[in-house]
């Protein structure tokens, strides 16, 4: 039995990290040391699919760096444990320390190694072995201290990982390339933005904080401050998982899961509006205040609108022969008033419109000439809107 086949069987041992054994790449791998004493034509198909998938993945053929990754991300009963800072018992200590150094045993293949053995093994075709391609391996394997301690700080799985998510399908899916706006971004709107501050920074302090719906005119940066503010403290561990308006039929279901994860969530919905007859409705009060169970402290629900009562209203739902209609009406409105916070981004009036636009201008390294103001407003007259969103839209065409 050669090196490779007998680390193969120790890989197949895993338990703990067992899920490490499922990545693409790692499947390859072991399917090279698995034939390695074998088949020469199973042994390159499998090591040029490791070495592909390396190339395509992010850390562009360096295998330590990959390794790491799936290491420190992987999601079990040991990472679990340790980020929820549970004693574990000692079957379950040693079996993790034990893996770690099966795992770290791979840092110390490279592909000259790896050729060297296919070429003791398969002696007649080591012109063949030759031409497989090389891969990087420029760290050590993560020590066990160390990845306790990364655990602790940054949680577990794909929520050490990323820090922000979709939740779609009932799944908690990560968003790999965020939006950055910070506040620095959005002009004006500032005494709504530290209140959004103020309330995040006590909710990651355990302070305590309250839901937030922010409400107003299209394009006035509700939504942008729901980022600014996730992008504010996500170095401090901060997540945000945003739930389609669809989907609230599966809040409850979110809501319960992200309270087992030993980290910080900002649910966000975005456009919040319902129909007087939609189902999701009794939901989401239900989310916010009114349910037999208490909402887990690890999260808080920011909401935007562009209506006040969120409930849309026709002149219809005010008629018929309900003896207590003026109670109808209330519970539409109520809604609202669930949120602890209610923030309002209005539009701007002219002046400060232009003044807006003149600062996106200032920060974008624009030249302010002399017809910027005219023509800052024919722009907004055209838009029929003087939002933040078309003052980004004018400067735009204006340094175009």
């Amino acid at each position: 039995m050669n090196e490779l086949l007998l680390l193969n069987y120790k890989l197949l041992s895993l338990s703990i990290f067992n899920g490490i054994s499922k990545d693409s790449a790692m499947m390859s791998l072991m399917g090279l040391f698995a034939y390695s004493s074998k088949s020469l034509s199973e042994s390159l198909i499998y090591c040029s699919k490791f070495i592909k998938t390396l190339y395509e993945s992010e850390y562009r053929g360096d295998f330590s760096g990959y390794l790491n990754d799936l290491i420190m991300h992987d999601e079990n009963v040991f990472t679990k444990n340790i980020a929820r800072g549970i004693k574990l018992n000692e079957n379950i200590l040693n079996a993790a320390k034990t893996e770690l150094d099966v795992l770290n045993q791979l840092f110390m293949y490279d592909m000259d190694k790896i050729k060297e053995i296919l070429k003791l093994q398969f002696k007649d075709s080591e012109h063949i072995v030759n031409l497989l391609g090389n891969y990087d391996i420029s760290k050590k394997c993560i020590s066990f201290d160390e990845l306790c301690e990364y655990i602790k700080n940054n949680c577990f799985g794909i929520y050490a990982k990323y820090g922000a998510f979709f939740y779609k399908e009932h799944e908690i899916k990560p968003v790999k390339h965020t939006d950055n706006t910070t506040f620095e971004d959005l002009k004006d709107y500032k005494t709504q933005q530290n209140t959004l501050i103020q309330n995040t920074r006590a909710f990651i302090e355990g302070k305590g904080a309250n839901n937030i719906l922010l409400y107003g005119d299209r394009g006035c940066g509700k939504s942008s401050s729901v980022k600014a503010v996730f992008n504010e403290f996500k170095k401090q561990g901060l997540k945000i998982v945003q739930i389609l308006k669809q989907d609230l039929s599966a809040l409850d279901t979110l809501l319960e899961k992200l309270a087992k994860i030993p980290a910080k969530f900002i649910v966000f919905i975005d456009d919040l509006s319902f129909s007087q007859e939609d189902e999701n409705l009794s939901t989401i009060k239900s989310a916010l205040e009114g349910a037999i169970s208490k909402r887990s402290e690890n999260i808080v629900i920011y909401a935007t609108t562009n209506r006040r009562n969120i409930v849309k209203e026709t002149f219809s739902s005010r008629e018929g022969n309900e003896v207590h209609l003026s109670d109808t009406i209330d519970e539409n409105a109520s809604l609202s008033d669930r949120f602890g916070i209610t923030l309002t981004f209005l539009s701007p009036n002219k002046d400060k419109f232009i003044e807006i636009a003149r600062k996106i201008a200032v920060d974008k390294g624009i030249e302010i000439k002399e017809d910027f103001n005219l023509k800052a407003e024919r722009f907004a007259l055209l838009k029929a809107s003087r939002s933040p969103r078309v003052a980004q839209q004018f400067v735009k065409q204006y340094g175009a």
